[in-house]
């Protein structure tokens, strides 16, 4: 998967291995902070998330013991 420049949800789905709809919910409510709208900005533009907000949410989330 190519990292260059910002992810689009289907993306940053398949990478941290969550539905689309779930993410897309998560930039809505500032998981990623960096998350903008491309294009114009209309409501049905797409959901652009910087990679580096990607990185720092999967850092934050607990590990599972072995």
């Amino acid at each position: 998967m190519s990292r260059e420049g910002d992810a689009t949800v289907p993306q940053v789905a398949d990478y941290l291995q969550l539905n689309p709809v779930t993410v897309r919910i998560m930039a809505r409510s500032g998981d990623f902070p960096g998350a903008y709208k491309a294009g114009a900005g209309a409501r049905n533009s797409p959901i652009r998330i910087p990679w580096a907000d990607v990185d720092r949410w999967r850092d934050k989330q607990p590990r599972a013991c072995s």
